[in-house]
């Protein structure tokens, strides 16, 4: 039995409605484009915008070049790109769970990473959108006179670099189903976010942009790439199933953009160089650390090739064990950098004798080390879960505690500060003691043996605990 034709001017209305997006476009973003623009959050921070940016140029009329004005236009920019539009993506992967939607998504042609990439490219096209209600007002403080039209906009691009970034955190996070989880993530990340900004702000914007500033901002944008990189394959990662492999994408891309960013040393910016290696690395050996055992063996099927590919495996590999190797590839090339690249900052560290160095680069090594003593000690069932990030955290900020207490303790009683550090030889605690005491050479030695002993149980205790799940791993990758 025939279907019954169409009105007339029903195909064409059809057809018009399927063709308002190309069909090149991702199906996540336009779903996520479609759905986030219709929200009533959307339209009145827009409608809102528009009208404190009319009432920030009357101020500024009023008194052209005054500071109270013009940080009355800026703090509702930055509100609304900082914090409004990236808060939108907290719930973005969690809500796919509670409406039992991802296992449908996951069917599709769609992998993990398209699903993360999506959701964020659609929440940034929308701050683009705010952006570019901006703009006309931006032109017209120019023309009010007493505002450098080129700070403003460069202040402007990387409000909107840093607020693809905070999506990018929200946006990873949400993979969490635990909203306290979540929340506290994003608190803890949000603070280290600002203060980041705020450095960057007072170092850079506040003196005015030079070309001396251009290879600053040039690293910094490195930075910012990363970290949204970062960050949505983290989230890709979490809801990924078993059989795909994000593991050996992220840690080649932090290599490479290590790399990238140590060419920067040209332009005479070591510490800054220094620092962004430091994140780089330094998260990208959290992930690694924190990633569950790989159970299915095609995971492990593209590094059986050759021997070049075996060699591979043991930085690659999806999971701790191959994020063990990792990690020692990067201590090793931190190791290098420190003492022929960044030399001269570590000698003003006072960290100018093999002793005092070494010590110094194994605590900092083991800031990232030491809590998969306890993970893999007290919670061995979570060791390879989706959970084990979220404890990760949580033994991070105890240590932190600890060591503010102790640091406090041995400031008040001075006398036995070295006795009081050698009683809590935890990572950071070492690294406190090497700045604020222990000029005995036996306080030295044992700040060394500790942090030693603390580097050599951060891998043993993994294998040590988890000998059957190591045991299948290799035997997955032999099978191959």
């Amino acid at each position: 039995m025939n279907p019954p034709p169409l009105p007339p001017g029903e195909p064409v209305a059809v057809a018009r409605r399927m063709n308002d997006f190309p069909g090149r476009l991702s199906p996540m973003l336009v779903k996520e484009l479609r759905q986030g623009m219709r929200t009533n959050l959307f339209s009145v921070a827009f409608i809102l915008l528009q009208a404190l940016m009319v009432l920030s140029l009357l101020a500024g009329l009023a008194d052209p070049g005054s500071w109270a004005a013009s940080g009355f236009f800026w703090f509702f920019v930055v509100v609304i790109l900082l914090v409004i539009q990236p808060l939108r993506g907290i719930n973005a992967l969690s809500s796919e769970y509670l409406l039992n939607t991802m296992d449908l998504i996951q069917l599709t042609k769609l992998d993990a990473w398209r699903i993360t990439f999506g959701k964020w490219t659609a929440l940034n096209a929308q701050t683009l959108l705010f952006v570019t209600g901006v703009l006309p007002y931006l032109v017209m403080r120019y023309f009010l006179g007493n505002v450098n039209f080129v700070i403003d906009l460069a202040g402007l691009f990387f409000l909107t670099l840093g607020s693809a970034l905070a999506s990018s955190i929200t946006i990873g996070f949400s993979a969490f189903r635990q909203f306290l989880l979540r929340g506290i993530l994003v608190i803890v990340f949000g603070i280290g976010f600002v203060i980041l900004y705020a450095a960057l702000q007072a170092v850079i914007f506040r003196p005015g942009i030079g070309s001396a500033n251009f290879p600053t901002l040039g690293l910094a944008t490195v930075a910012l790439i990363y970290g949204c990189f970062f960050f949505l394959s983290f989230g890709a990662s979490r809801i990924a199933p078993p059989s795909e492999n994000h593991s050996t994408r992220k840690r080649l891309v932090a290599l490479i953009l290590t790399f990238l960013s140590l060419s920067f040393l040209w332009f005479g910016i070591d510490e800054a160089v220094l620092a962004v290696v430091s994140l780089i690395l330094g998260f990208a050996c959290i992930d690694a650390l924190t990633e569950p055992l790989p159970v299915y063996a095609k995971v492990l099927e593209p590094f059986r090739k050759n021997s070049l590919t075996r060699l591979a495996s043991l930085v690659l590999t999806p999971g701790w064990l191959g994020g063990l190797g990792f990690f020692f590839l990067c201590f090793c090339i931190a190791a290098a950098l420190a003492r022929f690249a960044f030399g001269p900052i570590f000698g003003r560290l006072a960290w100018d004798t093999p002793v005092i160095f070494v010590t110094g680069m194994v605590s900092v090594a083991n800031l990232i080390l030491f809590p998969l003593i306890f993970i893999h000690l007290f919670f061995p069932k979570h060791a390879s879960g989706s959970f084990t990030f979220g404890i990760y955290i949580f033994i991070q900020a105890c240590l932190l505690l600890l060591t503010i207490m102790t640091g406090a303790l041995a400031s008040a009683l001075s006398r036995y500060d070295e006795l009081i550090y050698c009683l809590v030889p935890i990572p950071s605690v070492l690294l406190v003691a090497l700045e604020n005491g222990g000029s005995g050479s036996e306080a030295k030695l044992i700040y060394l043996a500790a942090a030693l002993l603390s580097f050599l149980l951060g891998f043993a205790m993994p294998m040590l605990r988890q000998r059957n799940a190591i045991a299948d791993y290799l035997r997955h990758l032999k099978e191959l």
